[in-house]
């Protein structure tokens, strides 16, 4: 019995060896496999937190690249446009049809007052308070709370219990916000732009509750190159991680997130905290940064639904889950953090309601008809028809899809159909090219296009009309034009 007990036993050691030894084969050391493990966990984190992070280091952005250029305040400061913007403004998505206003905030020392003027004939604002991660609080303007009517707008966090008589009241979860408004005029003559800039001067201001001086700053922005789109680019002197850390500091801590401030602090990055990369981890984290901004590119290309299915490459701007959750991007049972990313790596400041949609709606053209990206290597065009189901106008604008705004140093923006400089056909219908060479190709209608850099379109349609809803309509593909 003992010696059928031993031989048992050896048997199973020797079973434990072999299978040891088998899993022992390969040659890599166990010291490599782990620096390997660590490295490719490093990045795991990086790509994935640095997705969730995104809206934070775009506000951080935002904020610090506008004050640090042109001074003033959080609480005290209007940034303001005199006339639509040019080239130089480079912020994600921008629209060139009218002039910007905005505002930064900080409601951490106590609330907030931001004053908007009532609309007029000739003036009127449409625009969004946003918290830092691009959360929707409030439309202002004829389209939101104040109904054209003007208002002092409170903005408080949760809670707050001092007299709220006389406000519009608007709880903000995070410390800091901003607010992005078009200021609608009639034309942009001269005329018309001089009261845009009368308007905002003598109706905006923003200040703390209680205030002594409650003076407002406004600052110009205009032909001015600032650069507030994520700055993925190593010639930028603050990286994405510097500003992901300013942003940590200054922002409230989200209480149902922790798990992924967890993956920022396994990257060096945690609240009261100083940011000290190692020089192998600041590699690491510059490697990780150029695979996000690579993917960040694919998903804005691919993540969006077609509008008309089989029938065109054109896309709705961003993905559903934003639609079906107002664009806070949680529901009840999910967060969609990977989407809201991708949204906010080349879009800023969506309206808290729809209400946009009844007087302007856009649609994106990222591939071409054959469903390629488009590259400022070809030339490309499309035939827009006559009948565009559009009651004032529609235009296109063009954005680089390195840094989601508009083409560097680019003389045209884009086209619209209320110009006059636009060359219709006979029947009423345009082309519309883009082109690197937009000189010697002699094209009609052309927008300029970069060699080498990937770009995207949007199509606006201002005072869309039922068609364009019903399907009835359908937008032709952006062809490559083919050079013998």
């Amino acid at each position: 019995m003992k010696k059928t007990a031993l031989t048992l036993a050896l048997c199973i050691a020797t079973s434990a060896t072999s299978l040891t030894l088998a899993h022992a084969e390969p040659t890599v050391s166990t010291q490599t496999k782990a620096a390997s493990f660590s490295e490719q966990r490093f990045e795991r984190r990086a790509l994935e937190a640095g997705t969730w992070f995104i809206p934070q280091v775009l506000y951080e952005t935002l904020a610090s690249e506008t004050i640090n250029k042109f001074g003033g305040d959080r609480n005290s400061t209007v940034y303001f446009f005199e006339r639509p913007v040019t080239w130089h403004t480079q912020m994600m998505t921008g629209n060139n049809n009218t002039p910007y206003v905005h505002t930064y905030h900080s409601i951490e020392d106590g609330p907030v007052v931001l004053e908007i003027p009532a609309a007029t004939q000739d003036n009127a604002f449409f625009g969004t308070l946003l918290d830092s991660w691009h959360k929707p609080l409030i439309d202002v303007g004829p389209d939101g709370a104040d109904k054209g009517k003007g208002g002092k707008y409170l903005i408080v966090q949760p809670g707050y219990t001092g007299d709220t008589t006389g406000y519009i009241v608007v709880e903000q979860e995070t410390f800091q916000g901003y607010t992005t408004i078009r200021s609608m005029t009639k034309t942009t003559s001269e005329g018309d732009m001089k009261g845009h800039v009368d308007y905002v001067k003598q109706g905006v201001k923003i200040y703390p509750l209680g205030a002594k001086n409650t003076t407002t700053t406004f600052k110009e922005m205009d032909n001015v190159v600032v650069d507030t789109h994520l700055q993925w680019q190593d010639h930028f002197s603050t990286s994405f991680w510097e500003r992901a850390h300013r942003a940590l500091q200054n922002e409230v801590v989200k209480k149902d997130e922790k798990a992924m401030y967890g993956m920022l602090r396994h990257l060096g990055l945690e609240k009261g905290e100083k940011f000290a990369p190692t020089p192998k981890q600041q590699v690491m984290l510059n490697e990780a940064l150029v695979k996000l901004h690579a993917e960040m590119k694919d998903s804005f290309t691919h993540y969006a639904p077609r509008l008309w299915g089989e029938q065109s490459q054109w896309t709705i701007p961003v993905n559903r889950e934003m639609m079906l959750t107002d664009a806070t991007y949680t529901s009840d049972n999910w967060h969609d953090y990977a989407g809201r990313g991708t949204t906010f790596a080349y879009y800023i400041a969506p309206p808290k309601s729809l209400a946009e949609s009844r007087s302007t709606t856009y649609i994106k053209g990222i591939l071409d008809a054959d469903g390629n990206p488009m590259y400022g290597d070809y030339d490309y065009t499309i035939h827009v028809p006559s009948n565009v189901p559009a009651e004032r106008f529609w235009s296109f604008l063009t954005y680089s899809m390195e840094t989601g705004s508009f083409i560097y140093e680019a003389d045209r923006l884009g086209w619209a159909s209320n110009e006059p400089e636009m060359t219709f056909n006979s029947d009423g219908s345009a082309d519309i090219y883009w082109s690197s060479e937009c000189d010697s190709r002699n094209y009609a209608n052309c927008m300029p296009i970069t060699k080498g850099e990937q770009f995207f379109t949007l199509f606006r349609l201002y005072g869309p009309q039922a068609d364009f809803f019903n399907g009835n309509f359908v937008l032709s593909d952006i062809q490559k034009v083919e050079h013998n």
